[in-house]
């Protein structure tokens, strides 16, 4: 076997071995699950941190809904939080960060988090990782429960490890090569079935979903979305797309009122652009946002051109997710309802290419010949 010292590659070979640890039940699990945290959250710069999450999804620690209340039973004088829920309905999401800070077991009146769980099983096994500080919390954690009670300690570390696996398998399938939606977080999917009857397009409210997009080289983006709105006098997100972490490209298109905004920004120059929807308020339209790589910004409606302006900068596609129904933190939600995503790439000779087409009908779309200044485009 060839050996390869590449550290993106044995970012991935420690993922997963975490999994197969994890899969297995192996003892290795004590092991697997410090070293991997050490490697995503302690280990910086990271390039298979940056590699795994390249497209900047937001991703949320499911957990139980009883997460913050402690159990009854009592394991070697220590109270612990169930993390794990049973069922559907008993579910909580919260940030990774914030899962990690949380306390998790208690005894004598101190409490531990997530973290320091964590760190005292890489410190007292065979990684040596240095805990925080308090080294009295970690001598209470080893001898007073490691020791005493290894199998519920393997419990609990296969709790924690199914929240980071639930996470980064997603993630780890993105990096490489799944080009699919995702709406995996249970607390904001959008609706496609509502009091039994199929919804003629999908409804976002307080919904999202992500799309990955992988940079292109001198190729300007092409979005085409069917929606249906309502006269909304509050900023109503639809759509963003760009990275969290990268400024050089960033589109946002949102409705205020009976009109629709569509804003596009690089590093040097940024341009909005309103498209007047009056008459189309409560029926579905297509709306278009075409960005050229020589800067030239379109937006049409239901396949005729209203507007162009010039950002005046190239524009190429970058590494980063479309959010349908959110920005890009996931904190600002639209309410609308939509039938048809169409993400396209166009080369410096106005010819598309398809990323992504995600509809709830079959679609046929070929790449095709759009200049900027076309006034019937069809899709």
């Amino acid at each position: 076997m060839k050996k390869d010292l590449n550290r993106k590659t044995r970012g991935i070979n420690h993922y997963l071995h975490f999994k197969s640890d994890f899969e297995n039940e192996s003892d290795r699990l004590f092991n697997s699950l410090p070293l991997f945290y050490r490697i995503m959250y302690l280990d910086q710069p990271n390039p298979w941190v940056n590699q795994i999450n390249r497209f900047d999804f937001i991703r949320l620690a499911t957990i139980s809904a009883e997460f913050e209340k402690y159990q009854l039973i009592q394991i070697a004088e220590f109270e612990y939080k169930k993390i794990n829920p049973n069922s559907k309905k008993d579910i909580c999401e919260i940030k990774l960060d914030d899962f990690f800070s949380s306390n998790i077991l208690k005894s004598k009146g101190k409490e531990f988090t997530v973290k320091e769980f964590i760190m005292t099983l890489g410190y007292n096994g065979g990684i040596h990782m240095i805990p925080d500080k308090n080294e009295e919390k970690v001598k209470i954690l080893y001898e007073e429960l490691f020791l005493i009670q290894p199998d519920f300690c393997f419990d609990l570390t296969k709790s924690i490890s199914k929240v980071l696996l639930d996470i980064y398998d997603e993630l780890y399938s993105l990096s490489v090569g799944d080009n699919n939606g995702h709406s995996p977080n249970v607390n904001y999917q959008a609706i496609i079935v509502d009091q039994g009857k199929i919804l003629d397009g999908i409804l976002f409210d307080k919904a999202y979903m992500q799309f990955p997009i992988r940079a292109k080289k001198n190729k300007g983006i092409h979005f085409c979305i069917e929606i249906m709105v309502k006269n909304n006098s509050n900023r109503n997100l639809i759509m963003s797309y760009g990275h969290r972490k990268n400024d050089e490209l960033n589109i946002s298109i949102w409705q205020q009122k009976t009109k629709i905004i569509s804003k596009v920004s690089t590093k040097n120059s940024n341009k909005t652009i309103i498209s007047d929807i009056e008459d189309k308020i409560g029926e579905y339209f297509l709306f278009e946002v075409a960005c050229y790589p020589n800067g030239k910004i379109v937006c049409a409606i239901n396949e005729n051109l209203k507007s162009v302006e010039d950002l005046k900068d190239d524009i190429h596609i970058i590494d980063g997710k479309v959010i349908l129904g959110s920005n890009l933190d996931g904190n600002e939600f639209g309410n609308f309802q939509e039938k048809c995503l169409v993400i396209q790439s166009i080369d410096k000779n106005n010819y598309t290419m398809n990323l992504g087409v995600y509809a709830m009908r079959r679609l046929n779309i070929i790449p095709q010949h759009i200049p900027y200044n076309l006034i019937k485009r069809t899709l």
